[in-house]
């Protein structure tokens, strides 16, 4: 049985579409006959968040989305990455045999480099946390987005260089998975929905915020009379993700046919939407008013990881000498 991995990151107030059709949605749809493992990064997170009781609320948010969007009966492990034992003990010794120069090529430095931002060393070591949380766990599938394929490239270095420097077969290399439709999710502004660019849709926030956000994206200057290309539509590029073939092929004839607005067919988004996550929001409010139902989940599943981080780190001190 091959083992699966994904992640998000609580950094911000909650999971957008992008992150659930770039990550989360892929990752659900590829664990069948999988061993498979979501973590919540909290550990990464500490390289900009430094309020506890902003990260605190950020990751209560998460787990219960994370809980929520999944399908019951689902046989995934989701953990904590903080309450993992051991896991910094390995980050220590692939350190040991990880290029400086390598470093210098990650996306995180360059990006903080470029912002002219303070860069603290988390930041800088980043890569190297990310790739325990990989080879830790013996992964062999890591669904990601483009742009985080480095984070796999730089797993797959490191894990190559302990081997070869103690001649072992030990740390798995792992695959990395991009699902090529879903290259370009639009934010409202067009360009790529990301956080740093304040032009995401979060999936859980309530009917007046969701409208008010789906109803500023950018789109064309046509007037309501005016045919449309929904080829070239914001609106119509998201409604592709959650529309089934015939509510797609009906919405694009309305904005050939003209006397249908982009008011109209943001409208028509957000009921889209609310019927596609429509169980999700129901269950995501059960766990923020009961949460001792979260901490259950994830208390199973920190006991798996971190059994499986401790059996790892006691064969590789025998490896490297400390035992």
């Amino acid at each position: 049985m091959k083992r699966i991995l994904t992640w998000v990151k609580p950094t911000g107030d909650g999971m957008h579409i992008g992150n659930y059709l770039g990550m989360y949605k892929p990752f659900m749809e590829n664990i069948q006959w999988k061993d498979a493992f979501l973590f919540i990064p909290d550990l990464h997170s500490l390289t900009s968040v430094h309020d506890w009781e902003t990260l605190k609320k950020n990751k209560k948010r998460l787990a219960a989305e994370i809980f929520a969007l999944m399908p019951e009966g689902s046989e995934v492990t989701v953990f904590e990455q903080s309450e993992v034992r051991d896991l910094n003990s390995i980050v220590w010794a692939i350190s040991s045999v990880t290029p400086y120069s390598l470093m210098l090529r990650a996306h995180s430095f360059k990006d903080s480099q470029n912002k002219n931002t303070s860069i603290n060393m988390a930041t800088f070591n980043y890569p190297i946390l990310m790739t325990a949380d990989i080879i830790g766990y013996d992964v062999d599938i890591v669904p990601v987005w483009k742009d985080q394929k480095q984070h796999i490239e730089f797993a797959r270095d490191i894990a190559q260089n302990f081997n070869k420097t103690y001649d072992v077969d030990f740390f798995k290399i792992p695959e990395w998975h991009i699902d090529e439709r879903l290259m370009t999710i639009p934010g409202t502004d067009g360009r790529k929905m990301s956080k740093s660019y304040n032009n995401f849709i979060w999936i859980f926030d309530d009917e007046k915020k969701l409208k008010k956000k789906i109803m500023s994206i950018e789109t064309g200057s046509e007037t309501l009379e005016e045919p449309k290309d929904p080829d070239n539509c914001n609106v119509f590029a998201l409604i592709k993700f959650f529309a089934d073939d015939n509510k797609q092929k009906e919405i694009a004839d309305k904005y050939r046919a003209g006397n249908y607005g982009y008011g109209h067919a943001k409208l028509e988004f957000l009921d889209i939407l609310l019927d596609y996550f429509a169980d999700a929001r129901v269950k995501y409010q059960a766990f923020m008013n009961d949460y001792s139902l979260i901490d259950e989940k994830l208390a199973t599943g920190n006991k798996r990881a971190n059994q499986m981080i401790i059996d790892k780190y006691v064969e590789l001190k025998k490896i490297v000498g400390l035992k």
